[in-house]
């Protein structure tokens, strides 16, 4: 009773400071206050890392059903903005006010033929401060005046801005478009970039990932960052940003967002609309509408603004992780100064067994589940590209390790791929593979805190093909040993033959047999159900105990007499032979018929009449 009380005096107190600050009109000018005409400035960064204002006089309100669709139409002017070229990528939620009272953020560009551009359009305080305090008992009246309201005016967002003909020949619509988020990234080049913001197709994942072969539940799909209305800077400032004081961050100051810093750097940045003690809200926009997050918080350094005719931009370089940004939302970004977001450490190492070179790359990344196979796609790519400086056949032997604060025990794993076309593809998917698994299996969250992947490259393929598979006999009976032959042929080598053998079970019921040899990982058979977990610990050692490709296995089926189709099989029992460093490839079926002992007993030739293949 008394956790329960002091519980709800919390939660009294939360409640009447959020409902203080909802009120709280000496630093703000909310919605029911606007009117037409109203002149203010703006403050934002356009260079060197000094705050500059430009003009803004207020147009009007959109007022649209629910909160989250109102607006401020603002026009904006002044040498910043001439500057600036326009309102600039990196601008959205720089600050406006109006009699020194704060009215909401930049969130927008926009075209109207009532108006001279450049306009915008303002995501209103009310929202954003919703962001900073989510569980506000009271709501902030956002209602605006019927005079304010531009009546018979709807507002259409387009992705990008119209043509003149097209704003001209609708006068009663403004067409708004976001101010892209601008994506800073350095580490990153060619394909890389163009995995990370662009994604894949389902025809683009490459056949024989793990995840083929053991269930995966959830997964992500790898849209690519531009999906988020990130845009990535045609060019990106050289050198690391100069240490900026977290307590110097002013409405106006530049903010920005990381998702990987190391040798490869990655993040986006806007602008700072009201910080309250160590609370900044921003951009006036969501980021990656992420909801409650755990993004790292930096500063960022503006170098200068761009100006160009498809959208201007700024030129700015990320700092020091300075805290976390917590919200992610509609209205805008929060985050805390202090504490800091844990990072995931990727490391990769990659040597060149041809040219007898060997580069590391130490990567921090956020932990943050639908980013991260983009992550390591675009890392793992740029790792072995970078290092083998080409693109093209090969065979890689690479070395899996995961640990994670949630996990049992690490998580080990071997592999080996080979290619004729691009070597490079199955590291990065593999990886990205194994961990959408464990981030997203059903049990628990991995909380994994490093990923390391050694890889061994060379130009030869290493494959070894299956080209003949043979067995003693055509008939056998339970409890029999069935010998086989294999033939091999490496590839533009030797040619080699492994024998062994493999018992029939006692109590096996079956008309028919199969003996199958093939390399690698298999499929399910008809007569076979998906493997099933208990517990995180168990999906860690079907992950490190599913074959490699350098393994060969040669398995006894039979018939399911219990399925309703006749060609229902399920492996029976299994011998593998490993070959390191090389590729399995292609597969060998042979078939033979089962009978019991008792009718063949009388007739069972010799070993000289066998009519068994001849070894």
């Amino acid at each position: 009773m008394i956790r329960r009380s002091l519980c709800w005096c919390l939660i009294l107190l939360i409640s009447s400071c959020s409902i203080a600050l909802a009120h709280d009109r000496s630093e703000f000018l909310f919605l029911d206050e606007i009117e037409i005409g109203m002149q203010g400035v703006g403050r934002t960064i356009v260079a060197a890392d000094v705050i500059d204002e430009f003009a803004v006089e207020v147009l009007g309100v959109i007022d649209q059903p629910g909160t989250f669709s109102d607006f401020i139409v603002v026009r904006v002017s002044g040498e910043a903005i001439g500057r600036a070229g326009g309102i600039a990528q990196g601008m959205s939620g720089s600050p406006v006010y109006v009699d020194g009272k704060l009215i909401g953020a930049i969130s927008r560009s926009a075209n109207w033929a009532k108006a001279i551009t450049p306009i915008g359009l303002v995501t209103p305080i009310e929202p954003m401060l919703a962001v900073v305090d989510s569980a506000r008992a009271t709501p902030v009246g956002h209602a605006p005046t019927a005079g304010a309201v531009l009546a018979d005016v709807r507002v259409v967002d387009t992705s990008f801005p119209p043509t003149p003909a097209v704003v001209a020949a609708n006068p009663d619509t403004i067409f708004s478009y976001p101010v892209a988020t601008p994506l800073i990234a350095s580490g990153l080049s060619g394909r890389s970039l163009d995995l990370l913001m662009d994604g894949v197709t389902s025809a683009e994942i490459p056949q024989g990932l793990i995840t083929d072969y053991l269930p995966t539940g959830i997964a992500p799909e790898l849209r690519g960052l531009s999906s988020w209305n990130l845009s990535l800077l045609p060019m990106a400032a050289s050198g690391a940003a100069g240490s900026i004081d977290p307590t110097s961050l002013e409405p106006g100051s530049s903010l920005g967002v990381a998702l990987a810093t190391g040798d490869v750097s990655l993040g986006a940045f806007g602008t700072v609309t009201y910080r309250a003690d160590d609370t900044l809200v921003g951009f006036g926009h969501p980021f990656l509408a992420n909801g409650a997050s755990r993004f790292p918080l930096t500063t960022v350094s503006i170098i200068d603004t761009m100006k160009s005719l498809q959208a201007s931009f700024k030129l700015g370089t990320l700092g020091d992780v300075i805290g976390t940004i917590v919200e992610d939302r509609t209205a805008g970004i929060a985050g805390l100064v202090g504490p800091e977001a844990d990072w995931i450490d990727l490391s990769l190492g990659v040597h060149d067994r041809d040219r007898d070179l060997t580069q590391t790359y130490d990567i921090e990344l956020i932990d943050e589940p639908h980013l991260m196979p983009e992550l390591l796609l675009s890392t793992g790519f740029e790792a072995i590209d970078t290092t083998l400086d080409r693109i093209g056949p090969g065979t890689v032997e690479v070395s899996y390790q995961i640990l994670g604060d949630g996990m049992p025990f690490p998580l080990e794993r071997t592999d080996v791929f080979f290619s004729s076309v691009d070597i490079a593809v199955y590291p990065p998917w593999q990886l990205a593979s194994i961990v959408v698994l464990l981030q997203y299996n059903a049990f628990e969250d991995p909380q994994i805190t490093r990923i390391a992947a050694s890889m061994q490259v060379t130009e030869e393929i290493r494959g070894i093909q299956v080209q003949h598979l043979e067995i003693d006999d055509w008939i056998y009976s339970p409890g029999d040993t069935i010998h086989f032959r294999i033939g091999l042929q490496t590839y533009r080598g030797e040619k080699r033959i492994e024998e062994g053998e493999i018992v029939i079970p006692d109590d096996l019921v079956s008309d028919y047999l199969f003996v199958r040899a093939y390399g690698g990982p298999r499929l399910l058979e008809a007569g076979e159900s998906p493997q099933e977990f208990e517990d995180l610990g168990a999906l860690i050692e079907a992950i490190e105990t599913l074959p490699s490709y350098a393994t060969l296995t040669v398995e006894l089926f039979a018939l399911d007499p219990f399925s309703p189709y006749l060609d229902a099989l399920y492996g029976v029992s299994e011998v593998t032979f490993e070959y390191p460093g090389y590729v399995i490839y292609d597969e060998r079926e042979v078939e033979a018929v089962l009978v019991e002992s008792s009718e063949t007993s009388a007739e069972e030739p010799s070993e000289e009449g066998k009519t068994g293949p001849a070894w």
